[in-house]
């Protein structure tokens, strides 16, 4: 029993943490995987369609060559890649001649743009014939569907803009296995059509996306997702995302590389829209509440606080069952994760520039 004088307190923080629960559970059995592709009934070979996926590059990645080798071995047809470098000096330029992929280097002139947008929109100039056009990270590695599966939507006019979400695949120690946990929001988001974005590491669209107007603002942009995203949005299309396109991206992370990482993801979705910031609060502080609360009064209060943890134990099992490696001490993470998304959303908020693969851009709010 709570005690005799707090009674009517102790029922009120109570009723409290179980309206906290019931949310935070109701966004948790919300989430349903979806592959948005149109209802069309054609199939991808059918379509005969000519697919360029452009490769920006910059210097050499974690395994690269096992990413750009599956990158080759697509089963679609007919498709081109070609890897577009700052200069023939590029660390990448041995490892694309080895897996006889074609680059060339950037020449665009873009005013504010960043050094992925300017090799995206050099490809688009300098290749103006192909149907679709895919954009694919150089720390991707791919299954033999991707391209197939990621194109397929495009066959409904309504879908603007094709898209997945990696898996995190951790090479390395508690960070990486961290990272692997902390990818599995992204893949939430996804799943629901009102949160749901486009990854620039995995997306495709139609070449009348990209007319004289939305080109000339793309080649204005720092993030080339956001700017795919907004021109799918000015058109009123739909952005259609495809779990069964998903690379894996390999990772060998320690606490400095992690933390740089989810900092700038996070302040780059931030830089997209302020309801990040907003909701990703109100959520994470929410949960942090709740676990802390809980642990807290059913020690001090009654041991009735601790049915509060239940969301949080349904989600760390739930999240341990969809990561491709399992960890004995994955509690530790998933309670880990709510504090530093309220710091990546802090600091990605706060902040006004971010380095990027060795360059660094002014962010201006929601641009």
């Amino acid at each position: 029993m709570f005690p005799a004088k707090m009674d009517a307190l102790w029922w009120v923080v109570f009723s409290l943490n179980f309206l906290f629960a019931a949310g935070i559970m109701l966004t948790y059995l919300g989430r349903r995987e979806r592959d948005v592709v149109g209802g069309h009934s054609e199939s991808i070979s059918s379509l005969n369609k000519r697919a360029l996926v452009i490769l920006p590059i910059k210097g050499v990645d974690y395994e690269l060559e096992e990413n750009l080798a599956s990158l080759k071995e697509q089963e679609y047809s007919p498709y081109d890649i070609v890897a577009v470098v700052d200069s023939e000096n590029d660390e990448s330029v041995p490892y694309l001649r080895k897996q006889g992929i074609r680059f060339f280097i950037a020449r665009a002139a873009c005013m504010k743009c960043s050094g992925k947008v300017r090799a995206i929109y050099s490809a688009l100039l300098e290749f103006p014939g192909y149907d679709y056009y895919v954009v694919a990270d150089s720390d991707i590695r791919v299954g033999r569907g991707w391209l197939s599966a990621l194109l397929l939507p495009l066959a409904d006019p309504g879908v603007g803009a094709a898209t997945t979400f990696p898996v995190f695949f951790p090479d390395g120690g508690y960070w990486s296995k961290l990272k692997m946990f902390w990818g599995l929001v992204g893949q939430s988001m996804m799943e629901s059509r009102l949160t749901r974005f486009v990854w620039g590491g995995s997306m495709a669209f139609r070449k009348d996306l990209m007319d004289d107007a939305s080109l000339k603002s793309f080649s204005e942009s720092v993030s080339d997702d956001i700017a795919v995203l907004r021109a799918v949005k000015e058109r009123g299309l739909r952005v259609s995302y495809v779990p069964r396109s998903r690379p894996e991206i390999h990772s060998a992370d320690n606490f400095s590389t992690f933390v740089e990482w989810a900092n700038r993801q996070t302040a780059f979705s931030i830089y997209s829209t302020n309801k990040t910031f907003i909701f990703g609060m109100v959520y994470y502080v929410a949960t942090i509440y709740l676990i802390l609360s809980s642990i807290i009064l059913s020690i001090f209060v009654n041991v009735l606080f601790l049915v509060f943890l239940f969301p949080f134990f349904y989600n760390s099992i739930n999240s341990q069952r969809k990561v491709p490696v399992k960890t004995w001490y994955f509690l530790s993470l998933t309670f880990m994760l709510p504090f530093v998304y309220v710091w990546n959303l802090i600091s990605g908020f706060t902040r006004r520039r971010v380095t990027w693969r060795g360059n660094t851009y002014s962010l201006s709010k929601n641009e």
